[in-house]
């Protein structure tokens, strides 16, 4: 293809967007070609290119518009507490992605770029950027978030291949996304929406999709989808109406720390009925997986009194961790014996 200037370029990219959108049902690479004169493979590297822009996508034969719905900042005050606020959020970013991420390095820079000038944190925020720009880059990754949150703002149904944590192979099912939800566990982002292979919600970690690809088909979310309001009873992302109600005992060692913090809606604390100077601290929630990490922790200062499923759970992990360290339990009471009393059991270091 002879080389052409930036503006025919750019005219011949805004022809085809308004190609594809004056043909929302679909139109295929060879009737563009032949509707812009233009050789197939000129064609394709331009469709490409919208893709690129998130002006486009394809789905079987046929390519598809995406109206493009660019977000500008408009002029705003922002008293200083403000804009160290946004300083903040930033910094989290930087902080909850553990590999590289360029929209959010993107936004990041363009944020800077706002408030540099007036607010005094853009360095700050630039930093923050660059940081994000050292993360390691994970293969395949950039197009998979791409194709996601497309899905996501254009509410358009989503192929995914997904393998769960220790399965064998992936399996397929097409998702309807109605939440974005992030989590430090695992510096990791997940999907919450309608999964066709079990027609029902499903929260699928975005690390562990293999594929995706960007359907036409729409969807919309459903009124009664309650947006946030669905992690009220999760401790990170698993959700659930039924919940369960965990207590745990903190030793005054700890006590002032987990009270600094309010670490789930329904948090209860109390002093400890049975041990003087001790912490009482109850939550409920929907289950205790994303929350045994927390638990562990904490490490000896803390105590799992109920249920008795985590506390079964926390001993168990005691047993792995003598093994671990070369301890062996002079008890002959086993973790699994719903009789098993923590404060009973005796390590011996072997030399």
């Amino acid at each position: 293809m002879p080389k052409i200037d930036e503006a025919t370029k750019q005219q011949r990219l805004d022809r085809i967007h308004l190609l594809l959108a004056r043909n929302a049902r679909g139109i295929t690479e060879a009737e563009i070609a032949d509707e812009m004169g233009l050789e197939r493979r000129t064609a394709n590297n331009y469709l490409r290119e919208l893709e690129f822009q998130g002006k486009a996508f394809k789905d079987g034969l046929y390519w598809y518009p995406l109206v493009l719905k660019e977000s500008r900042l408009r002029p705003f005050d922002l008293s200083p507490e403000e804009a160290v606020t946004l300083y903040l959020g930033a910094r989290l970013l930087s902080k909850q992605q553990d590999k590289r991420n360029e929209p959010a390095e993107t936004a990041l820079l363009k944020l800077a770029s706002v408030l540099k000038a007036d607010a005094g944190v853009g360095g700050e925020i630039e930093q923050a950027a660059r940081e994000l720009a050292q993360r390691p880059a994970r293969e395949g990754y950039q197009p998979i978030f791409r194709d996601v949150v497309r899905g996501y703002i254009y509410h358009r149904k989503i192929e995914i291949a997904y393998r769960p944590l220790n399965a064998r192979k992936s399996f397929p099912t097409t998702f309807s996304t109605y939440l974005l939800e992030p989590s430090l566990i695992g510096f990791s982002t997940y999907l919450i929406g309608h999964s066709s292979i079990v027609n029902a919600l499903r929260a699928y970690k975005l690390e562990r999709i293999e594929s995706v690809r960007l359907t036409s088909e729409p969807y919309a979310i459903p009124p009664d989808f309650p947006g946030l309001d669905i992690l009220r009873n999760a401790w990170s992302i698993v959700m659930g109406e039924e919940t369960v109600t965990v207590t745990l005992r903190f030793s005054p060692g700890v006590k002032r720390r987990v009270l600094e913090t309010r670490w789930h809606p329904s948090q209860e604390t109390s002093d400890d009925p049975d041990k003087p100077g001790w912490l009482r601290w109850q939550v409920d929630v929907a289950d205790t997986l994303d929350l045994l990490p927390w638990v562990r922790g904490w490490g000896a200062d803390v105590e799992v009194l109920e249920p008795k499923e985590l506390r079964v759970k926390v001993l168990r992990e005691i047993r792995k961790l003598n093994d671990v360290y070369g301890v062996s339990a002079s008890s002959s009471i086993k973790p699994d014996d719903p009789d098993f009393d923590v404060s009973r059991a005796k390590f011996l270091f072997r030399g």
